[in-house]
């Protein structure tokens, strides 16, 4: 990553560079958007857990609610750039 960093920024000053790499915190829904939508995610999961008898309805449900957005991050705005993706 390091190099990548590097190559991309080519020796630019830190407040000139074009891409920054910002370190969030493991395991921690309150200060990491990832997190935050996985816990959402397994939430929802649980909810459901009587119809998950078989992993391939498990893994469908997840990837319904992944696919759908069932999810709320109130946070996310604090994310600048990365709010685009989710």
């Amino acid at each position: 990553m390091q190099q990548f960093l590097a190559e991309q920024n080519q020796e630019l000053s830190a407040n000139e560079w074009k891409i920054t790499c910002e370190l969030f915190a493991p395991y921690a829904p309150e200060k990491n958007p990832v997190e935050a939508i996985w816990l959402q995610l397994k939430t929802l999961l649980r909810r459901f857990y009587r119809f998950g008898k078989y992993f391939r309805i498990v893994k469908r449900l997840f990837q319904m609610f992944a696919n759908l957005k069932l999810f709320n991050f109130p946070n996310l705005e604090k994310y600048d750039a990365f709010s685009q993706f989710i």
